[in-house]
């Protein structure tokens, strides 16, 4: 395949970037002065798409790109996936020549066709994204092929003019994200948000905290733009008629202004690039799936990098998890059911609550793994973490059996002991059970 870009391209893009950029230091210079509590730097989220619009331009760019990106995904054991090979000695800025597909793209494709590949094209964006960390800013259906040769790949992407690249700071948090989004952690969610920079360290979590949960409840439960705007409407009890519909725009309008003044998130300039490969996937699945939901889906693949990545942020997020029963009283205590919905998550049968909306960790899904096959999981080395972590807990359990043993023991040893004369002007020897154990203190 050759691509040639066009003559006076770079011109005309940089004329619309002049524009949009001039438009954008107005928009800020507005938002500075009559909303000075809102920190998002909408120049510097077109200077990101600017960067990105560029580098487009840049066909041996984009010739490194297809390489990065292959590279990656065989050392993650992508296999599904395929990117074609690029033929550097032919390539020049202005000139990409690389392997011959011959298929069909995702937008020429019917409905069944897409529906197969939408878990495929789902996987290799989460890996990307959550594991290599370099990530196809654009795929739309036109650069997604289904290659009629499915020996090699059932997909293909092309066009990489357009990535970005997540760092593993980031990419700990999004896991993280995703795990509380899905659960309704929403306060553990304030606390990801705060590290990926869109909330404030002293923000107040008061009014983050309902405000949060009535604007990503309806998206967790997908199907899109649409229902989510009749969940808000739900939410906000318009059933149609006037008063309703009068009262929930007041409700919402008074929100939208809190906050607009009272909360002062931001949005970091690479959420611009993400943003769009996510709303670009999710409308590609929910062609195929109206109900598609994109929190929940995702959920099984991070399930299975929490019990496998031995990254200590990752760490705490499972140990979040496994920890935070829902049960009062065994707060701090891994209970089985937890342990058996978080095993059976990563193998992609998921418990829900509330309608199908969240995940539960605190009930086991009726048609879950056989326990001969939840055990070969956790055995198998996609579950290093989970052993590590029941690693200490069983040491934990043994160092504790161990103590009240020798403790039981001990005074049963001493008085079998002989024991010495006792001298009317020496103190009584001590009780037994008084007796120090010499035991190594807990680490």
């Amino acid at each position: 395949a050759v691509k040639v870009q066009r003559p006076g391209v770079q011109s005309l893009v940089s004329k619309d970037l002049y524009v949009l950029r001039r438009a954008a230091e107005v928009y800020q210079g507005l938002v500075e002065r009559f909303a000075p509590q809102q920190r998002t730097d909408y120049v510097g989220l077109l200077n990101e798409w600017a960067v990105g619009f560029y580098t487009e331009l840049d066909f041996k760019n984009e010739a490194a790109n297809m390489q990065t990106m292959a590279r990656g995904l065989a050392e993650a054991g992508v296999t599904d996936v395929a990117v074609p090979r690029v033929y550097e000695a032919l390539t020049t800025r202005r000139v990409l020549v690389s392997e011959w597909i011959d298929g069909r793209k995702l937008s020429e494709c019917s409905t069944e066709e897409v529906r197969e590949l939408v878990a495929i094209g789902q996987e290799c964006f989460l890996v990307q994204l959550l594991q290599t960390g370099f990530f196809h800013s654009d795929p739309h259906p036109g650069n997604l092929m289904r290659p009629h040769d499915q020996s090699r790949a059932r997909l293909v992407l092309i066009d990489f003019g357009l990535v970005a690249r997540v760092q593993r700071k980031d990419q700990d948090l999004f896991v993280s994200s995703i795990i509380h989004l899905a659960n309704k952690d929403y306060a553990a969610l304030i606390d990801d948000f705060v590290g990926l920079g869109i909330l404030p360290p002293d923000c107040n979590r008061a009014k983050v905290l309902p405000l949060m949960d009535k604007a990503l409840s309806p998206y967790v439960k997908g199907g899109g733009a649409k229902k989510y705007e009749q969940e808000l409407k739900t939410l906000y009890g318009m059933d149609g008629s006037v008063e309703s519909t009068v009262g929930g725009f007041q409700a919402m309008t008074s929100d939208m202004l809190t906050v607009l003044n009272d909360i002062p998130f931001s949005i970091p300039p690479y959420f611009a690039l993400l943003a769009r490969a996510v709303v670009t996937l999710e409308g590609l699945a929910l062609q195929a799936d109206p109900d598609y939901g994109l929190v929940l889906e995702a959920y099984p693949f991070v399930a299975r990098k929490l019990l496998s990545s031995d990254r200590p942020e990752l760490q705490k997020a499972l140990q979040e998890v496994l920890y935070g029963g829902g049960d009062p009283a065994l707060k701090g205590v891994v209970t089985p059911t937890r342990l058996a919905a978080l095993v059976n998550s990563a193998a992609g049968v998921v418990a829900r609550q509330e309608g199908a909306a969240f995940v539960d960790l605190d009930a086991v899904p009726d048609e879950g793994l056989t326990p001969a096959a939840a055990a070969a999981f956790v055995l198998s080395p996609d579950a290093a973490s989970i052993r590590a972590l029941l690693a200490d807990e069983a040491a934990g359990a043994s160092d504790l059996l161990l103590r009240q043993a020798l403790r039981k023991a001990v005074p049963l040893v001493a008085a079998a002991l002989p024991q010495p004369p006792r001298l009317p002007f020496l103190p009584p020897p001590p009780e037994p059970l008084e007796l120090p154990v010499p035991l190594p203190p807990r680490a």
